[in-house]
């Protein structure tokens, strides 16, 4: 008990006062050190960190001026404040690096469409040893019963296709955020941001499946769905077990089977067979060429880690319940990830809603500079956060029960934090009283 209130206090003494500089530093700290060498846009542009020092300076005087006009007997700018400054200035820089070659995982699955469609191999006919200079020549990894959509999609204008699929993908970005509580006037920060950003240029599925896994507390059965595209997702499914939602997941499954089966008469058998050889192939690839694990554990970590890494993650998010178990286990998933991206911490969103304003921009700070290893930081911080309750706001921990019936976290609802997104009172998902996140579950 008296370690649970240590760990309560450290925290949140930390977030104001010269604790809260602290961190402020070390993110500016980690941004200049990980955008060494980097330009603006990528390649022939300026470099990166002095416009980003720059447009710092310039921020951080506009709103200490602006918080003195307006807070004249307050602080001229607080820590949370300037971490979103940092933060803000880093993610619109990086975003501007992403110039090459837009929609190339939309390209990966229009061309598995067309060669659907001409009959020829869809799948990896043999080990990888070297990066396509075309990115669209990716080797194509999702199964057979995804090949009549993008079959038809293949056979519109490449324009237009492109336009229903980025303007979709936007629209069902946003409406994930907005079911994850975040109110209209964060969308187009939230827009910004280089995860979903990344994922809108690229035209990678991981954007609409996010609503999938944001309407988990009221359709779980779409956790057992969004599987179809990338299968280490389905790990979010082990949450209707947790919860006992025995329907929701034997119709997902049923779903999935169902649509499998409605596929086969069109795709035939000998797609699947090849979609089985093709993933072999791909982990043989991945030994070839390093780049295909993007920044996942696998490349980094002996194979004994990641799966004790992996599987601690999911031991945490079993061992609490309600939304707040959901969010340990979409964060989960990322760790358990075979290969990942920038677009793969999108899953991330309600764990990181989760936490105090100033550890939240600490981590959208991380996850503002180009992707790569280092944003693990931004996972290592969520998942101390699981043990440190004064790291998280009350209503995330009030939530958050573990086995027993204990409380991990604070029982009080806590005032606004300012430049949190979340209204007092509520998590992720709304209010984490236990109780409404059981309406309508489907639990039998």
């Amino acid at each position: 008990m008296e370690r649970r209130r240590l760990l309560d206090r450290l925290p949140q003494s930390s977030v104001d006062g010269p604790g809260g500089w602290l961190l402020v530093a070390l993110l500016g700290i980690y941004l200049l050190a990980t955008t060494q060498g980097r330009s603006v846009p990528l390649g022939s542009g300026v470099d990166y960190w002095p416009a980003w020092g720059a447009s710092v300076a310039a921020a951080l005087l506009g709103a200490s001026l602006f918080a003195r006009r307006f807070r004249p007997t307050g602080p001229w700018l607080r820590p949370v404040e300037a971490a979103a400054v940092l933060a803000v200035a880093a993610m619109v820089l990086t975003d501007l690096t992403m110039t090459y070659q837009p929609l190339r995982d939309l390209g990966i699955y229009l061309k598995a469409g067309q060669h659907y469609l001409a009959g020829t191999p869809v799948y990896l006919q043999a080990a990888m040893t070297a990066r396509p200079a075309d990115l669209t020549d990716y080797p194509f990894l999702y199964p057979p019963l995804t090949l009549p959509l993008f079959a038809v999609m293949a056979q519109l204008p490449t324009s237009i296709a492109q336009a229903i699929w980025v303007s979709g993908s936007l629209a069902l970005g946003l409406v994930a955020l907005r079911i994850f509580g975040l109110p209209w006037r964060w969308l187009v920060f939230a827009a910004a941001w280089p995860p979903l950003f990344q994922g809108l240029w690229v035209g990678n599925v991981a954007v609409p499946a996010l609503a999938l896994f944001a309407l988990g507390p009221w359709l779980g059965e779409g956790l057992v769905v969004g599987a179809i595209f990338k299968s280490y997702t389905g790990l979010a499914a082990l949450w209707l077990v947790r919860e006992r939602r025995w329907r929701q997941l034997a119709i997902g499954a049923a779903l999935v089977v169902a649509l499998a089966l409605l596929a086969l008469p069109i795709t035939g058998v000998g797609p699947w067979q090849a979609w089985i050889e093709g993933l072999r192939l791909y982990q043989t690839s991945q030994q070839n060429v390093p780049v295909l694990y993007g920044f996942g554990l696998p490349e980094f970590v002996p194979l004994w880690a990641f799966v004790a890494l992996a599987a601690a993650a999911l031991l945490a998010a079993l061992c609490v319940s309600g939304r707040e178990s959901l969010a340990r286990f979409g964060t989960a998933t990322i760790v358990a990830s075979p290969s990942l991206w920038g677009h793969g911490l999108l899953v991330a969103v309600p764990s990181m809603l989760s936490l105090r304003a100033l550890w939240l921009w600490l981590a959208i700070g991380i996850t503002s500079a180009p992707d790569g290893l280092q944003w693990w930081w931004a996972i290592a911080l969520i998942a101390a956060s699981w043990f440190a309750p004064g790291m998280r706001r009350a209503t995330a921990a009030e939530g958050s029960r573990v086995e027993g019936g204990a409380y991990l976290g604070g029982g009080d609802t806590e005032p606004h934090e300012p430049l949190h997104p979340l209204a007092a009172g509520s998590g992720p998902w709304g209010r984490q009283d236990g109780r409404n996140a059981e309406a309508g579950s489907g639990r039998v």
